[in-house]
C-alpha cells in the first residue's frame, strides 16, 4: 500500500515540475515551466498597471478597481529551439494565469480557429513624444479575455513585430492601451528589468 501512495503523491507533484509562479515585486509576478504537450519552454511575466480617464495625462489621477489591468511579456522556446516574444494585456478580472500552446493542425482540427480582432491605440509618454501607433490585437480563445499583439500574418493588419515598439519604451517607458474609451496604463521599467534577468527573453535579444 505505502508505494501505491508514494506514486500517487509523486503523480500529484508533477505539474510543479513544468509550471511555478514567482513573485518578483510588488505588481510584478512571473510563471515559468514546460507545457508538457508541445514541450515548449515558457516565461510569462505579469506587470500591474492602472485604469485612467480618456485622453488624460500619463500623470492623471488612477481609476480604483477591484482586480488591476496587466501586461504579460511571454517569452518562449520551442523543442527545436525557435525563440519568440509576444506581448499580452487584459484590463482586469483574468484569473487564469496558464501558458497555452498555440494551435496547430491534426486531423480533427484543420483549420485555425477564428479571433475576436480589436483596435488598440497605443500611446509612449516619456521626456519626448511621439504619435500614438493603433494597431490591432486579439482576445485569444484560451485564457479567456486575454489580448494579444496580432503579428503580422495573413490575418492581421499589423506591418511590425511587438519587439519593434519595445524601442519606444526603452526610451518612452509609459505605455497606455486604450480600447474603446478604456485605457490602461503601465510604467514598464519593471517589466524590462525583469525581461533582461530571464534566460528565454534575454535569448530572444529583448
Amino acid at each position: 500500500m505505502l508505494p501505491a501512495l508514494l506514486i500517487v503523491a509523486s503523480l500529484l507533484r508533477c505539474p510543479l515540475l513544468y509550471s511555478q509562479t514567482e513573485t518578483l515585486a510588488p505588481g510584478l509576478r512571473k510563471l515559468s515551466g514546460v507545457e508538457p504537450t508541445s514541450k515548449i519552454s515558457y516565461t510569462r511575466i505579469f506587470l500591474d498597471g492602472t485604469l485612467v480617464p480618456p485622453n488624460s495625462q500619463p500623470e492623471a489621477a488612477l481609476l480604483k478597481t477591484d482586480t488591476p489591468p496587466v501586461l504579460i511579456a511571454e517569452c518562449t522556446q520551442q523543442p527545436n529551439g525557435k525563440l519568440r516574444f509576444e506581448l499580452h494585456a487584459t484590463y482586469g478580472g483574468v484569473e487564469d494565469t496558464a501558458y497555452y500552446p498555440p494551435w496547430h493542425p491534426t486531423p480533427d482540427d484543420l483549420y485555425p480557429p477564428e479571433t475576436q480582432k480589436v483596435t488598440i491605440t497605443m500611446d509612449f509618454f516619456g521626456y519626448t513624444k511621439v504619435k500614438p501607433a493603433k494597431r490591432q490585437w486579439e482576445y485569444l480563445k484560451a485564457p479567456a479575455g486575454e489580448l494579444r499583439y496580432n503579428p503580422p500574418s495573413r490575418s492581421s493588419s499589423n506591418l511590425e513585430e511587438i519587439t519593434f515598439y519595445l524601442q519606444y519604451l526603452r526610451a518612452l517607458p509609459t505605455l497606455r492601451l486604450t480600447a474603446a474609451d478604456k485605457p490602461a496604463q503601465f510604467n514598464i521599467n519593471p517589466l524590462f528589468d525583469a525581461m533582461r534577468k530571464e534566460p528565454l527573453c534575454k535569448a530572444s535579444g529583448i
